[in-house]
């Protein structure tokens, strides 16, 4: 009987010794693996540098906010921006919806629709390439009255473009232009001045079309 127990006992001790063994081997595999799977991440991460974001969310401002935005930063009356057949407002009337406003009692939108759609960019771009369009060629027209672009009545150099750019980023973004910013302003000034002599206006108006479209100006 003695026998038999301590043959019974070594099995199980045996036993034991081979489980301790595989599961030794399953953490050591499993330990190499994560350390092999952080290097790989840590790698990867110095390779894409990958910045960390400053805003977890954005959501557009909505067509009548952003407008009225637009408006205050280029000077302008509320009814210069756009106007439909210049009678209709183009974000309070024609764009309404399309900008994420609701209308319950006639088209009974309760709720903004879910995903924007095609034609919203189309209507951004309509309503700030007008707007930017007007506050230009005044300030293009009236140079003693001009509330962004007042370098536009003489030939601008390097020096007019960037102080134009910074007034634009000061009134429509309440902010200063950063160095790079204002070199891609008169970088593009580059690119426009094969226009004639309405390049600089035309210049004014894009460079104002481009901060009013940018993504910092559209959303919050």
């Amino acid at each position: 009987m003695f026998h038999k127990h301590t043959i019974i006992l070594l099995a199980l001790l045996m036993a034991c010794a081979a489980c301790d063994d595989k599961a030794t081997s399953t953490s050591n595999n499993t330990t190499n693996q994560n350390d092999a799977g952080t290097q790989d991440m840590a790698d990867r991460d110095a390779v894409l540098q990958v910045l960390p974001s400053t805003k977890s969310r954005v959501r557009f401002k909505g067509g009548v906010r952003w407008t009225n935005q637009l408006a205050r930063g280029l000077g302008l009356d509320r009814a210069q921006i756009c106007k439909e057949f210049g009678e209709y407002d183009c974000a309070a009337d024609v764009h309404f919806i399309a900008l994420g406003g609701v209308e319950p009692y006639n088209l009974r939108i309760n709720e903004p629709l879910p995903i924007a759609p095609l034609t919203a960019p189309i209507a951004v771009d309509r309503i700030a390439l007008s707007a930017c369009t007007t506050r230009a060629d005044l300030d293009a027209a009236t140079p003693a009255d001009a509330v962004l672009f007042k370098e536009l009545a003489s030939a601008p150099d390097s020096a007019a473009m960037r102080a134009m750019g910074a007034r634009l980023y000061q009134e429509l973004l309440s902010r200063d232009a950063e160095p790079g910013e204002l070199d891609e302003l008169e970088a593009f000034w580059n690119d426009v001045q094969d226009a004639g002599a309405a390049a600089p206006a035309e210049w004014a108006a894009f460079s104002c079309y481009a901060v009013a479209t940018s993504t910092e100006m559209l959303f919050y």
